[in-house]
């Protein structure tokens, strides 16, 4: 990989990563937990806010607690860039998600500054709340700021201990009941990027430390529940059996085939959780609930692989004897990045010297919420052997430090 010159290499970068995972409720389990709104969080949060009071930013927390710092631009009456990701964690995860997008964002300021940069555009850092699901939704600040979750949902969404949003954000000392004040508007904004890492392996496997988001994939959720006859397991001859488990194996097979076969290339499906019932060895399973992610850049496509997948199992269920229901959990609209904030990425890699892949995020974040209201992109960075969302998760130093200077050189031609 190309090297960078020391002069952009970052300075205190790695010290406030490590500082910031300092801010953690369960050091035990070896990992980060730091979910929103959580004292842990909040403590981190106020770390943060001083991170940019001393880059020169003037901060403030809107209604749900999203964290702005903004750099003025010799015209304030042009739309701003506005950068940045999201500091709170799952539980027992890693200190690099997110993370990697509000500190190197205000890293990347203070490169500008020391070059003597005085962007025309505002550049605002935002470290969005919640973009970790602690409410059964992930990207809720994000989504209070397009206006896509109502005073109402903030009532209904609650944690596992059954505390609502609303309430929670009342304790941490925000305002649910004046959403109206989060909301970002866009002609404000000229456009978002987010600097992230990977969180999987096709930059390492490609040997590259530096990818450049064309598209953000998103997910059409599902669960399915197969019914059949919990039976004496010794009992009962096996053409006699309606087994639900069976059925399920038999649907799981024809979805990762569906996927592995679908017409754009790039479908994914996970069949991420199975609960079997009555869940004793000596009993055939009358129940079997599969909770189903099938992802695609292509909604079309995705949605297409959906239909077929229930045909399917319609079909399995009936050879078999099974019962079958389904219920959306949810589904979201894939995103394409806004093409002059990819050619200005692309650019900055030429210019520093640092070779590039194109890829497609196949996580979705912030930034593809933000696509509702305005242009986005995304800049990544490689995560070791894919791992995140763990203990292990890890991105060298060094394709940090490449990574912060093409997000400092991407943001200077934004903002000029």
């Amino acid at each position: 990989m190309t090297s960078i010159s020391a002069s952009a290499t970052a300075g205190d970068l790695h010290d406030r990563i490590e500082h910031l995972a300092a801010f953690n409720a369960d050091r035990a389990a070896g990992g980060i937990t730091r979910e929103v709104y959580s004292p842990e969080y909040m403590e981190a949060c106020r770390y943060v806010a001083g991170l940019m009071k001393r880059a020169g930013l003037e901060t403030r927390f809107d209604a749900v607690g999203n964290l702005f710092g903004l750099w003025e631009g010799t015209d304030p009456q042009a739309p701003r860039v506005l950068t940045g990701s999201h500091i709170d964690t799952t539980l027992n995860a890693g200190k690099f998600d997110g993370v990697v997008g509000v500190l190197g964002a205000i890293d990347a300021i203070e490169r500008l500054r020391a070059e003597g940069v005085a962007p025309r555009r505002g550049i605002e850092v935002v470290a969005f709340a919640g973009e970790e699901p602690r409410f059964g939704q992930g990207c809720t600040g994000s989504l209070v700021a397009v206006g896509a979750l109502t005073r109402e949902d903030l009532d209904d969404l609650c944690d596992r201990a059954g505390h609502s949003l609303a309430a929670v954000l009342r304790g941490a000392g925000f305002e649910p009941d004046r959403l109206e004040d989060a909301l970002i508007d866009p002609a404000r904004y000229h456009g978002f990027l987010e600097l992230h890492i990977e969180q999987g392996a096709v930059l390492e496997d490609a040997g590259l430390a530096i990818g450049v988001v064309t598209h953000i994939a998103a997910p059409h959720d599902l669960r399915l529940v197969l019914r059949g006859a919990a039976m004496h397991a010794g009992a009962t001859p096996m053409v006699l059996r309606r087994d639900a488990l069976a059925g399920a194996a038999e649907a799981m097979l024809a979805l990762e085939h569906l996927a592995c076969e679908s017409p754009s290339g790039r479908t994914v499906a996970t069949v991420g959780v199975v609960q079997v019932r009555p869940g004793a060895i000596n009993v055939i399973p009358g129940e079997a609930e599969l909770e189903v992610d099938v992802r695609d850049v292509d909604e079309t496509v995705r949605d297409a692989v959906v239909d077929a997948f229930l045909a399917e199992a319609e079909a399995i269920a009936g050879r078999r004897g099974l019962e079958l229901t389904h219920t959306d959990i949810g589904r979201r609209t894939p995103a394409a990045c806004d093409t002059d904030i990819v050619e200005a990425a692309r650019s900055a890699c030429v210019e520093l010297g640092i070779e590039h892949l194109d890829i497609v995020s196949g996580a979705y974040h912030d930034a593809m919420v933000l696509s509702a209201v305005m242009a986005m992109g995304m800049i990544f960075v490689p995560s070791a052997q894919g791992v995140s969302h763990s203990p292990l998760e890890h991105t060298d130093p060094a394709d940090l430090d490449r990574g912060v200077a093409v997000l400092t050189r991407t943001l200077a031609r934004l903002a000029a």
